[in-house]
């Protein structure tokens, strides 16, 4: 089949790239890529009128396009800076801001165990009066609501650490995000 659409079709233009044929109207090789250029009166279809020396020269034509699209990225389009390292600088201050990161969720994990103890110590102090005590319903609920309420308004303090915390961890990632942008536009400029 492929065969007579070629020898049906003797204005076609193969494509120098690939060997390919452009398909009628198109641009672009169907196989490679490769651009083709467009006929004088502006569709992609060739006049019959064309001779054959007019198909080959626009073939090298079309060769020649492949061959300045296939080149390598120009001078002036390079960057000189890419592979520039990192300044210490920026390297020294990521890795302390990574400490500080670290040092801070080890307080937060801290300040959580205080305030979990601190309440269970509360809730076990609260339990045990209200059973060891001997008396009727309601003076067991005070004996244990006072124990349960000074030990864990105690315990509810270690809430504004764990916030103070929970800021400074966030405040340490915005400027290490920072950090890596500026180093990203170092790296790009």
């Amino acid at each position: 089949m492929a065969t007579t659409l070629l020898s049906a079709a003797p204005n076609t233009i193969s494509c120098m790239h690939c060997s390919g044929v452009f398909d009628s109207g198109s641009k672009f090789c169907g196989n490679c890529g490769a651009p083709r250029l467009q006929s004088r009166h502006g569709h992609g279809d060739f006049d019959p009128v064309i001779s054959k020396r007019a198909i080959q020269a626009s073939n090298a034509i079309n060769e020649r396009v492949v061959q300045s699209t296939n080149k390598q990225t120009p001078s002036f389009a390079k960057n000189k800076r890419q592979s520039r390292a990192i300044p210490p600088e920026m390297r020294a201050e990521m890795a302390s801001l990574m400490a500080a990161e670290l040092r801070e969720r080890i307080f937060l994990f801290g300040h959580y165990a205080v305030f979990l103890v601190t309440s269970l110590i509360g809730l076990v102090i609260a339990f045990k009066c209200y059973v060891e005590f001997a008396g009727d319903e309601l003076s067991k609920m005070m004996m244990a609501s006072t124990p349960l309420m000074f030990i864990n308004l105690v315990a509810l303090c270690a809430l504004v650490p764990i916030k103070g915390t929970k800021k400074e961890i966030a405040r340490i990632k915005e400027r290490m995000t920072y950090l890596k942008l500026a180093m990203e536009f170092d790296n790009i400029i």
